[in-house]
């Protein structure tokens, strides 16, 4: 027995499905599917997992660039001057500030 190539074979065209709406009721925790005469709920917590394991601890609090910038590391040095050349620039047009304006920004509440 040999095949034999018939080429594509196609059926006749139907008519178009119906549409279906589909809504997220987070009240409920649910997902609604509506169709014309058909209406299918998926509770959310079906679909959730199981609770994944705890991740890494991070740096204990905020990061202070410019103690933490490395200027003798030559191979991110580009990385490195760029930081600090923009940490200049921060210092050069913010200037000195005075203990006055301190007190006022704290008023301010910056």
């Amino acid at each position: 027995m040999s095949w034999v190539n018939v080429g594509n074979i196609k059926g006749e065209t139907g008519a178009d499905g119906s549409s279906v709406n589909v809504y997220k009721d987070t009240a409920h925790g649910q997902i609604i599917f509506v169709g014309d005469d058909t209406e299918a709920v998926i509770y959310l917590s079906e679909i959730k997992g199981a609770k994944g394991d705890t991740g890494a601890t991070g740096p204990a609090g905020p990061v202070n660039m410019t103690s933490t910038l490395d200027t003798t590391d030559t191979t991110n040095v580009v990385t490195n001057s760029a930081i600090a050349t923009a940490i200049e620039d921060v210092t050069d047009q913010i200037g000195t500030i005075t203990s006055v304006q301190s007190a006022n920004l704290n008023l301010l509440g910056s």
